[in-house]
């Protein structure tokens, strides 16, 4: 519901003439707009849906972002369900750190940090264990977090959690 309604409000940034306002994964909803003006109506929209399903946006995990030439500016603070939101330098979501900047930058130092301790976790506990076990072990534990948001490496404007 919340999809189909984000891309009705026609606000979203349009990539090869298909509008893509929205990122969800589970719990968490990324908004991507082209334009401030733009943003508030995905918000307006994001209220009356919330309101319509009976949820609840966590206020201290809500923040706005821009990226591209305007990064530096001073922006008014947007409204969602009668709370302000904070324009941020950078955010996380999905494990990823997105910086505010005249191009989207993105920081996987910590994902790669958490693989490579889960790694080295395995083979320092794993002495005696077959290669095969070893290698089992990696795709269970450690290819999950390498791989988890890796369909982020595209997108992202906003996010509302």
């Amino acid at each position: 519901m919340f999809i189909s309604n984000f891309i009705e409000s026609n606000s979203g940034c349009y990539i090869h003439r298909t509008c893509v306002a929205c990122i969800m994964y589970a719990d968490d909803l990324m908004l991507i707009s082209s334009s401030v003006s733009g943003l508030h109506k995905l918000l307006e929209v994001c209220a009356l849906t919330s309101k319509e399903l009976c949820l609840q946006f966590n206020d201290r995990k809500s923040h706005c972002m821009v990226i591209g030439p305007k990064y530096q500016c001073n922006l008014a603070s947007l409204i969602l369900l009668g709370l302000p939101l904070q324009w941020v330098d950078s955010l996380k979501y999905l494990g990823i750190t997105f910086t505010s900047s005249r191009t989207l930058t993105l920081d996987i130092n910590q994902t790669r940090r958490k693989f490579f301790g889960c790694v080295n976790l395995i083979i320092n506990h794993c002495h005696g264990a077959f290669e095969m076990v070893k290698l089992h072990l990696m795709e269970s534990y450690c290819y999950p977090i390498i791989s988890y948001a890796i369909v982020l490496m595209y997108h992202q404007v906003v996010y509302v959690s």
